[in-house]
């Protein structure tokens, strides 16, 4: 049996101190230990936490758990890339994107008032569950990785979006706008600032691409391939995450987000930069975290941009719910917020779930990413 990858099960990163570990299984207990009563409770993920805490606070067993590691997450890398989708599209360069069918018919959209999904502060959607029909498109079964980015902006030449906290421009060479705030050291190559790199996150899902940016990429995979690429609608982002019973995680109605179903933020009040999180290779929590169509990472790993857009830049005008797509929320034209679906490495896994959405501006890049939807 292949050795399990007990550092994420326990949500500690490699070589962490015994006390990090005690501190971290605690937190872990609390969440999955079926006496707490909490709605996280579960007998199976509380099985794998303690298995992962017998192995790394012990120091004979933690000193060959660090050196068989590598070879853990490697393995995990490999099977990764043997996934295919129902169609492939071609890059070029030995690239494709692997894309699966989704059926045309009705599916259950929405869920925070009525209870039915948690709520949190980055949800936009304050209905109940409601009933909406879409024809038959194609969707991603990853988000767009790195390696593939990284050919588009080799064909198109497209200069690298800052990391911009606040921006009032749509242009990235008005960096001089006295309302933008940008970390020029921070883009897709760089997420992390000048000395970070993605040269060994080929795999990962891009990050710091603005709407514009996830845009243009599919534009350039229509081009390049003749399938009418885009991104997806926010319908069409849930009705890939949920399936059509309106489940609130894609593996089912129960939260057990993580460890082992989703890259989210482990532990309430601590940041990314503490626990020292970042993306994951996309499918590094395949199949248990995938949907019911098969689509992995859709919740957690990067925020992903849809199609849609909320409202204005003041806030005070916002397109209602429900969904519709003959509201002008689908215009491609209009330059007002657009909706992010699904959290990212840096959301709290309390807050993630298929309703779990975020209003940005589309010139605006952080942990942000995507994936391609098209309609044949």
């Amino acid at each position: 049996m292949p050795l399990p990858d007990y550092c994420t099960m326990l949500d500690v990163p490699p070589g962490s101190d015994s006390e990090t570990i005690l501190s971290a299984y605690r937190a872990q207990c609390k969440k999955y230990h079926p006496d707490t009563g909490q709605p996280t409770a579960s007998v199976e993920m509380m099985k794998l936490v303690n298995e992962a805490y017998a192995v790394l606070s012990d120091a004979a067993r933690r000193r060959e758990y660090d050196r068989l590691l590598p070879g853990v997450r490697a393995r995990r890398a490999r099977r990764v890339r043997r996934r295919q989708g129902d169609l492939n599209i071609d890059l070029g360069q030995g690239l494709s994107i692997p894309v699966v069918r989704v059926p045309a018919g009705e599916f259950q959209m929405g869920g925070w008032a009525d209870g039915s999904c948690r709520g949190d502060r980055y949800d936009a959607c304050h209905t109940a569950r409601y009933g909406i029909y879409l024809p038959e498109f194609y969707i991603g079964v990853y988000p767009v990785t790195v390696e593939q980015y990284a050919e588009f902006v080799r064909c198109s030449k497209r200069p690298s979006t800052p990391w911009a906290r606040r921006s009032h421009s749509y242009d990235p060479r008005e960096l001089d706008d006295p309302e933008t705030f940008a970390r020029l050291d921070r883009n897709w190559q760089h997420p992390f600032g000048g000395s970070s790199g993605v040269a060994e996150k080929v795999g990962h899902p891009v990050s710091v691409v603005s709407w514009f940016d996830a845009s243009a990429f599919c534009q350039w995979v229509a081009q390049t391939s003749g399938l009418p690429a885009r991104l997806p609608t926010a319908a069409e982002s849930q009705r890939a995450a949920r399936g059509t019973d309106g489940r609130c995680y894609p593996w089912g109605e129960r939260p057990d987000a993580s460890p082992g179903r989703c890259n989210c933020l482990p532990v309430r009040a601590q940041t990314a930069r503490e626990v020292h999180c970042d993306t994951t290779p996309v499918g590094s929590f395949s199949p248990h975290g995938d949907s019911p169509l098969g689509c992995a990472d859709m919740l957690g790993n990067v925020w992903e941009w849809t199609s849609t857009r909320t409202c204005d830049r003041s806030g005070s005008f916002r397109l209602p719910e429900p969904y519709r797509s003959d509201d002008g929320r689908e215009d491609l034209e209009s330059r007002d917020l657009r909706l992010l679906m699904g959290g990212s490495f840096q959301t709290e896994c309390t807050s993630v779930c298929c309703s779990a959405s975020r209003d940005l501006d589309p010139m605006r890049a952080r942990d942000t990413g995507f994936r391609i939807c098209a309609t044949t």
